[in-house]
């Protein structure tokens, strides 16, 4: 099969044919160049001119063809234009036919659902079609539809009809029941009024018996009514002889001889009232009723005068004396402002006195200029090695503080001159608080120059050196200022300078302090470090963790004891898988291991497995994990930036151990014991998250002046805690004055306002070590004053529960005996109005 028969668009054909004549021409082209097909006696030039001739044909059967090639490539690109137009059509076509299907299966289902409905009219109790016919005729011509809709709305009706009937029945339900309690209330009371005048006719006429009296106030027997209106005509009858035997005279005979005169009707009457003279209970006697006062009485007694005194005292809560006026002070800062002098120490071993001493004022007149925050200032002295003690003078102050004790140095700073300078320059120990100034030996300030270039480079360098300490410190006392705000503490100018400083400094200083003080642990007085080796198998199993700790953890935790103490713990997990929820690794080929994702490292831990004591003790536990990845996933790394390390904030931190694997074996397997050497990574890694979690500050490289910074910083946060934690257990026992104060409290509130004043004192005078002490025992007392158990669970114990205990103890007791009382009440006093009526 040849390519004509394959190609059979007419617009293709026409470059076969070029193509095929191109080739031909190509070909003798070819034979007229080749040396073997010439003749000896053939001329060269005729050969040349012959082929540049086929040559130029070949050129223009080329240019013919690319011409035709390129047609053919844009019709083409037509076609295959008009072809994806075409198929979008198709795809359009069949996705709408697609709907359609879908639209036609959804209407079949509705429609099957629809007629398959289960609606309640089915189930309604309505009368038989042919009744509903019977009684309604004009309805026989509907279809069953209007037919079920007419049924259902005479059902409707005949519902309504028969509600309202039910409502007025009600209605005179509950009137009759109205009038006959009305009735009833009547009687009763008529009953009670009839009783009260027996008793008061008996007290006053003592020789008449009261089967004689009642039997007079008796009405003749009359026939049983069952109507209500004869009861009441019987009883309007007794009212009336009641009244008739009212007005009778004084006369003891004559009123027998009337009651016994209206007495005489019949016999039935006699023993009627015989009958009700036998039910009256008999008078009470004297005695009787001087044993029941004597009764009551004597329990009232025990009650008030023993019982009550009992219970104030044994209920009576104990409310210790607290300041509240001076604890509230405290907390509204108007007690102590907080103040950082920070003591500078210049020593110039190759400078005269005078002239240090002019460039040390020099030098602290630009540090106050560029200083904007008056809380936070250095101050500039010489040496003590330097000058004589009598001749020791500050550039800007006294050179002996107020109080006891030196202050804190917290900077050293050595002047050298060097002759080969043209700029001072600065160096800080890495290993100490000495900084080195160089300088020209032609840049000392004269006596009568004000300002000079290396004073302000000092300056400039000492307030580089305290940017971040002075942030800090500033976002401390924001913080607690905006706490202060909140208890309508009036604005000052000294709580806008924290802001203006935060205000000063960079957006990424900013962000790194904010971040490191959410990173960092709560102050303790003791953390407990917690080392943990974890591994998937059974391999590694030992580890040279008390060499490690020594080299490079102990010399850390010994610079850190002015500050906390540290106890140190360690552990080995042998397979310590993930979490079964956790994600797993996945292999990256272009790192060339296995990668967690940044996202999933939060779900690493898995704490429901791995023994991991949240708190050993009383301080807060910080748990470092070297973690060895089984061999079949090593190396481990994190999947952003190939880290092998990350921090969890007010937690810990984690390192992924990738050791190297032994060979030797079939398969590779991790080492069996891990050495000082392979752990020194690891333990480094641990010794800067220690610090992070610590909230050292970053900068500057000195580790012992970063931690003098945070021993400032610790200071100055327990004393600001400690001050609002006084202010909150001052309103917290103001606003419930039921609460319990035991002694306990008052005792450590005054311990702990003592020492707040000692570490106010201390932090004014420079001394920051002992301020930290101070206040490290008043925030400790304070909070021991502030969750004292007694206080805690009466916060949680309202009036309504001592009404819920007191109540069923003492309402069966006390109903009966107020009863009582009330009763004695009430009969002495109608004991002493019948004698005045009798008197009169």
């Amino acid at each position: 099969m040849t390519i004509g028969d394959v190609v059979s668009d007419p617009s293709l054909l026409p470059v076969l044919r070029t193509c095929a004549e191109t080739r031909e021409q190509c070909e003798k082209l070819l034979s007229l160049l080749d040396p073997t097909a010439q003749s000896p006696s053939s001329d060269p030039e005729e050969a040349i001119l012959a082929a540049s001739k086929q040559q130029k044909q070949l050129f223009a059967l080329l240019a013919q063809l690319r011409g035709q090639s390129r047609d053919a490539i844009l019709r083409v690109r037509q076609t295959k234009q008009l072809t994806a137009e075409a198929r979008q059509e198709i795809d359009r076509l069949h996705l709408q036919l697609q709907n359609l299907y879908y639209e036609q299966r959804h209407l079949t289902g509705e429609i099957a659902a629809c007629e398959s409905y289960d609606h309640k009219y089915l189930s309604l109790p309505l009368i038989p079609v042919e009744e509903f016919l019977a009684l309604h005729p004009e309805h026989a011509d509907l279809d069953s539809h209007e037919l079920m809709i007419a049924r259902i709305n005479h059902e409707h009706a005949e519902r309504e009809k028969l509600e309202q009937a039910r409502q007025e029945l009600l209605k005179r339900k509950q009137a009759l029941i109205a009038e006959n309690k009305k009735r009833k209330d009547d009687l009763a009371s008529l009953d009670q009024d009839l009783e009260r005048f027996i008793d008061r006719l008996l007290s006053h006429l003592g020789g008449v018996d009261a089967a004689t009296l009642f039997s007079a106030l008796t009405p003749p027997p009359a026939r049983h009514s069952s109507s209500t209106t004869d009861a009441f005509n019987a009883i309007a009858q007794a009212g009336t002889r009641t009244k008739n035997v009212l007005v009778m005279t004084s006369k003891h005979e004559d009123l027998r001889s009337s009651i016994q005169s209206t007495a005489q009707p019949s016999d039935h009457s006699i023993m009627s009232s015989k009958a009700s003279a036998q039910q009256l209970p008999p008078p009470e006697k004297p005695e009787a009723i001087r044993t029941r006062f004597t009764v009551i009485a004597a329990f009232w007694a025990v009650i008030i005068f023993l019982g009550f005194p009992i219970w104030w005292k044994t209920t009576s809560i104990y409310r210790a004396h607290l300041p509240v006026p001076e604890m509230v002070d405290w907390a509204n800062g108007k007690t102590c402002r907080p103040v950082f002098p920070l003591e500078i120490r210049f020593e110039t071993p190759s400078m005269p006195i005078p002239e240090a001493q002019n460039l040390l004022r020099t030098t602290q007149h630009t540090l106050d200029d560029l200083n904007e925050f008056s809380a936070h200032h250095l101050r500039l002295k010489l040496s003590e090695d330097t000058i004589a003690a009598e001749s020791h003078v500050s550039a800007q102050g006294p050179s002996v503080l107020a109080g006891s004790g030196k202050p804190d140095t917290a900077l050293t700073v050595r002047l050298l001159p060097q002759e080969d300078l043209v700029a001072p320059k600065a160096e800080l120990h890495s290993e100490t608080t000495q900084l080195d100034i160089m300088y020209p030996p032609t840049q000392i300030p004269a006596p009568s120059s004000s300002n000079s270039p290396l004073s302000a480079f000092i300056a400039s360098e000492l307030q580089s050196l305290f940017t971040e300490e002075k942030a800090i410190i500033a976002q401390i006392l924001s913080e607690s200022n905006m706490g202060s705000a909140n208890t309508n503490t009036p604005p000052s100018s000294n709580n806008q300078q924290p802001l203006a400083v935060l205000n000063s400094i960079s957006p990424q200083l900013a962000e790194s302090i904010s971040r490191r003080l959410r990173r960092s642990m709560k102050y303790a007085e003791t953390y407990h470090l917690a080392f943990s080796l974890f591994t998937p198998g059974a391999e590694p199993s030992s580890w040279d963790i008390q060499t490690a700790v020594e080299e490079y953890i102990s010399p850390l935790l010994q610079a850190l004891e002015p500050i906390s103490n540290f106890t140190v713990d360690t552990q080995v997990q042998l397979y310590a898988t993930f979490s079964p929820t956790a994600p797993k690794p996945e292999y990256d080929e272009a790192l060339a291991a296995w990668t967690l994702k940044k996202e999933d490292l939060s779900a690493f831990i898995n704490a429901a497995e791995w023994p991991l004591s949240p708190s050993i003790g009383h301080g807060p536990t910080i748990n470092f994990i070297l973690y060895v990845p089984e061999p079949s996933q090593s190396p481990m790394l994190v999947k952003e930036g190939g880290a092998t390390s990350w921090i969890i904030p007010q937690w810990g931190g984690v390192f992924l151990l990738n050791p190297p694997l032994s060979t030797s074996q079939e398969n590779p397997s991790s080492p069996t014991h891990l050495s000082k050497d392979a752990l020194r990574a690891a333990f480094l890694t641990f010794s800067h998250q220690l610090l992070t979690l610590l909230g050292v500050p970053t900068t500057p490289t000195s580790l012992p002046f970063r931690l003098q910074t945070l021993i400032r910083v610790r200071a100055a946060t327990l004393l600001l805690s400690a001050s609002s934690t006084m202010g909150s257990l001052a309103r917290l026992t103001e606003s419930l004055p039921s609460i319990p104060i035991p002694a306990n409290v008052a005792a450590s509130v005054s311990t702990t306002l003592a020492h707040l004043a000692s570490a106010c004192t201390h932090l004014s005078e420079g001394r920051f070590e002992a301020a930290l002490a101070s206040a490290r025992v008043a925030e400790t007392e304070a909070e021991r004053s502030f969750f004292e158990k007694s206080m805690v669970g009466q916060m949680y114990f309202p009036d309504e529960h001592k009404v819920a205990v007191y109540l069923p103890l003492l309402g069966p007791i006390g109903v009966p005996l107020v009863v009582g009382l009330l009763k004695e009440v009430k009969r002495i006093i109608s004991d002493r109005k019948t004698k005045r009526l009798m008197r009169s």
